[in-house]
C-alpha cells in the first residue's frame, strides 16, 4: 500500500521525560501542520499512541443589516457584504421551525 502525501514512513524515536514530555520530530510536525501553541488531541488505541490537531471552528461574526424585499425575494442589505436569498430563506425556515 502507498503512503499518502501526510504520512510518514520513517519511524523516529524520542525519549520521554519525567514530566511525560517529549519532542515531537520535525518531519512529524511538518507533515501534521503543527506549530508552536497548538493544541493535539492524544488517544491510546489499538496498542498505538496517536495524536490529532485540534482545529478550531471559525468564530461567527455579527453581520448588521435589513433585509429588502425586492420581487419574491428578501435582499440583505448591509455593507460590503452578499448573502444568497436562497440562504437567507433557509435560515428563516430553520429558525421558524426551533420555536
Amino acid at each position: 500500500m502507498a503512503a499518502l502525501l501526510w504520512e510518514s514512513r520513517n519511524m523516529s524515536a524520542t525519549a520521554i521525560g519525567e514530566k511525560r514530555q517529549t519532542v515531537l520530530p520535525s518531519d512529524v510536525s511538518e507533515a501534521a501542520g503543527l506549530k508552536p501553541g497548538d493544541q493535539v488531541d492524544w488517544r491510546f488505541e489499538d496498542g498505538e499512541i496517536r495524536g490529532r490537531k485540534i482545529v478550531q471552528a471559525a468564530k461567527s461574526r455579527r453581520i448588521v443589516g435589513k433585509l429588502v424585499k425586492q420581487g419574491d425575494a428578501l435582499i440583505l442589505e448591509a455593507n460590503g457584504i452578499t448573502i444568497d436569498p436562497e440562504a437567507i430563506g433557509a435560515a428563516v425556515r430553520e429558525e421558524r421551525d426551533r420555536h
